[in-house]
């Protein structure tokens, strides 16, 4: 039990700033509880050997005022202080104090798990963390989710209550294990001859309260309470009594399935479903990398050998979880195999941990698959759809992460770097874009330990470029998969409503912001009647873009989904003519003289195109500009936004559409009927500015996107910090390409404005001289005083 809760504390340490404060701050209620724990075990083994140490039965009453006094919460103290008033008891009999004590430890248990969920729900994150580091947990128990969503969530009051739901169901789950590992011990206790009527009593005792949880627990998981009968011990304590194991072992069947169905149900269908595919997938994999992790007994690729035992463990705690489950579905092959599937992973985990040889392992994990295939129907078919398949799609990550490794290490550098991009896309549009509404940090950090990575953390895909192999390469690797996992673990947690709408507010508020104010500064320079016509096939270009989006937004469902491979690829492109689009407009803000002659062709424009004279590419050329402008904001968004439907349904990201177009129509109203009214030179410096700060932002983007894809090489500037979020608003990132690319916007917009100055000056000199020449400058005083142009 010691063992357990150490390693959940471990899990604990993965918050590592919270958690040095927790250490002073729950210092007391953590050594209260231990003293008492020690004392409820010493107890406990006094009283099954028919004994009662009075100096033990004083330190236990002392040690469970002490931990009684550390409680806060009025659900964990209305559950312990009953209980413990048997201890009040001046002189028990010894096997009416082993039942009492048994009894205590599975209380002790509820009541720290409802103090963690009740000092979650005040917001003292600390303080659960700490109560959660003390919770007993099952064998091969995962304990790392939990930790990162009180760490990442617990502070933001619209997540709590689902992170307080992920914690209940994370106890559940535990408690649920721990019973039925204590229901198959004492079964092998009995069998094995060790058992007596006292320890029956205890363990019994013990089990029944841990089963039953309460209602505080299951009502914050959102399940209900279980309406099955209790089961009853007075046949088993009977049998016992009388030393007839014969019928004890009888009764005892139906009396563990009473409590099995007592457990909550945690898993759906479709999470049966799923859990398998998954257990089936961890177990082909295992062979697989330990092959290629370990030579002749030696580790040779530590992460792989690493990812082996990951695997095998992961696969254990997948069996726990679905047993439940299989009891009731299939409870003739679970009966009969269950045995032989927990000693063949145990066995496997076994032979990985001593080295042993490839074929040996290989052999174990393929009885494994024989059993989970023949008797349980299980096959490793392609993961479905819907939020809660994040564990299947980081498996199909870190393996195809593990496969370009496994290249790059041999040399193979074009396969290395074709499985990096396919890791990174099925990452980027798959775990990357749930993330980023949760915690922007992790999600940038992640994505760019598959590119450049960090200050003296060099990415995947810089190292790549530099051919570099060995150690750094593999912890480059190390950093991408731990960095999955992290972002893994943080999506378990179901994103609120009101996260998701604000979420989706955001986006499509910026993007349309951004649409907006390039499309206002278009337009600035297309005032007056004379504009009118070429004004209206600019706004017709933004209309038809308006409609692409959505029904890109509509066929996303389907066709972007079949597609969504290719969405950087496909993000890229638009992105480039996004670029181009810009460079056009800024030329019209920022540049007068050229500004008129562009005034000019557009006037031309507007003529023609009443008398039908204008070409069809004129006519298209505006229409374009127009939709390009919209449509790429449009697509971005559109690609942004499947994955919150994916998490949380249509209806609420409708709602943040229909807030964020509110938003965008009232900022359209004010820009082009309002600002109609503004000075026209400062509202041309204005959108000028943001113009250019937008077509830089453009550039890095653009950059960025086809680093991603490999189109574009990655040098770093190891020396040269840049904030994320330097890269996400400003679209600069710490590599030559990311900030040499970006910065040329200016200098395309400084040496534009020279060559169009110079080009003035030279019409203004050509101009004297053939008025010199025509000698009518003398109707104009203006021009006499000007001196010659040189």
């Amino acid at each position: 039990m010691k063992l357990n809760r150490l390693r959940c504390a471990a899990a604990a340490v993965i918050t590592a700033s919270i958690c040095f404060g927790c250490a002073e701050v729950r210092a007391e209620p953590a050594s209260d509880f231990e003293t008492l724990e020690s004392q409820l075990e010493e107890v406990l083994l006094d009283s099954l050997g028919g004994r009662l140490d009075a100096e033990d039965w004083n330190a236990l009453q002392a040690a469970s005022t002490a931990f009684a006094r550390d409680l806060t919460s009025a659900r964990a103290k209305g559950l312990w202080v009953p209980e413990s008033a048997a201890l009040q008891n001046p002189e028990p009999a010894p096997a009416v104090l082993a039942t009492t004590s048994a009894r205590l430890e599975a209380t002790l248990q509820h009541t720290v798990a409802l103090e963690m969920l009740d000092s979650l729900n005040r917001g003292e994150i600390a303080t659960a963390q700490a109560w959660r580091a003390l919770i007993a947990l099952p064998k091969h128990a995962n304990a790392i989710e939990g930790a990162l969503a009180l760490q990442r969530l617990g502070g933001n009051s619209s997540q709590r209550d689902a992170v307080a739901e992920l914690l209940a169901r994370e106890y559940l789950s535990w408690q649920a294990t721990r019973v039925r590992e204590k229901l198959d011990g004492l079964k092998r206790v009995v069998l094995a001859s060790r058992a007596n009527p006292a320890l029956i009593n205890a363990r019994t005792s013990e089990i029944a309260t841990l089963a039953q949880f309460p209602p505080g627990i299951l009502t914050t998981a959102r399940l209900p309470q279980s309406q099955a009968p209790v089961p009853d011990t007075t046949g088993l304590n009977a049998s016992a009594a009388a030393s007839d194991w014969r019928a004890f072992l009888e009764q005892y069947s139906a009396w563990q399935k009473g409590w099995e169905a007592m457990l909550p149900n945690l898993l759906t269908t479709a999470e049966v479903e799923r859990h398998g595919r998954l257990l089936v997938k961890l177990v082909k994999l295992v062979p697989k990398e330990y092959h290629n992790g370990v030579r002749d007994g030696e580790i040779v690729v530590p992460l792989e050998f690493r990812e082996a035992k990951s695997f095998i463990v992961q696969a254990q705690q997948l069996v726990s979880e679905l047993s439940g489950a299989w009891r009731q579905a299939h409870p003739a092959a679970f009966e009969k195999n269950s045995g032989a599937l927990t000693a063949n992973l145990e066995e496997t985990e076994r032979l990985i941990v001593s080295k042993a040889d490839p074929e040996k392992v290989e052999a174990s994990t393929r009885e494994t698959e024989k059993i989970l295939g023949r008797d349980f129907g299980l096959t490793a078919q392609p993961f479905g759809s819907g939020k809660g398949v994040v564990e299947e799609i980081a498996l199909e990550v870190r393996t195809s992460l593990k496969n370009s490794l496994a290249a790059a290490q041999a040399g193979r550098w074009s396969e290395a770097e074709s499985l990096r991009v396919d890791a990174y896309t099925t990452f980027d549009t798959e775990l990357e874009k749930r993330v980023l509404p949760r915690d922007p940090a992790l999600g940038l950090r992640a994505e760019r330990s598959f590119l450049d990575g960090e200050e003296n953390f060099p990415g995947i895909k810089a190292l790549f470029d530099q051919r570099k192999k060995g150690a750094a390469l593999e912890a480059a690797f190390a950093r991408t998969l731990a960095a999955v996992d992290e972002c893994t673990a943080l999506l378990k947690v179901n994103l609120s409503p009101a996260t998701v709408v604000y979420t989706v507010l955001t986006i499509s508020a910026r993007e349309g912001l951004e649409a907006v104010v390039v499309l206002a500064a278009l337009l600035a320079g297309m005032r007056g009647a004379e504009q009118r016509v070429t004004r209206r096939r600019v706004v017709t270009g933004a209309w038809l873009a308006l409609g692409a989006t959505a029904l890109t937004f509509w066929l996303s469902r389907s066709v972007i989904v079949s597609l969504s491979r290719f969405g950087e690829k496909l993000e890229s492109i638009v992105s480039v003519l996004a670029v181009i689009v810009l460079l056009m407009v800024t030329n019209w803000v920022f540049h007068k003289v050229y500004w008129v002659g562009w005034n000019a062709k557009l006037r031309k424009l507007s003529k023609t195109s009443g008398s039908g004279d204008e070409s069809r590419l004129e006519w298209l050329s505006l229409v374009m500009v127009g939709f390009l402008t919209i449509y790429r904001e449009g697509f971005e968004t559109t690609l942004f936004l499947q994955s919150l439907i994916l998490e949380s349904g249509m209806k609420w990201v409708l709602v943040g559409i229909a807030l964020g177009a509110v938003m965008v129509a009232v900022a359209g109203l004010i820009i082009f009927v309002i600002g109609v009214r503004l000075p026209y030179r400062k509202l041309l410096v204005f959108t000028g500015v943001l113009v250019v700060s937008i077509l830089v932002t453009f550039l890095g983007s653009t950059v960025r996107l086809f680093q991603t894809v490999g189109w574009l090489p990655i040098h770093p500037l190891p020396g040269l910090h840049v904030p994320p979020w330097m890269g996400f608003w400003l679209g600069l990132y710490p590599s030559v390409e990311g900030i040499v690319i970006p910065l040329l916007g200016f200098a395309y917009v400084g040496g534009a404005w020279l060559f169009v100055k110079w080009q003035a000056l030279r019409r203004g000199a050509r101009a004297m001289r053939e008025a010199r020449a025509t000698e009518s400058f003398a109707a104009h005083p203006a021009l006499a005083k000007r001196p010659p142009a040189v």
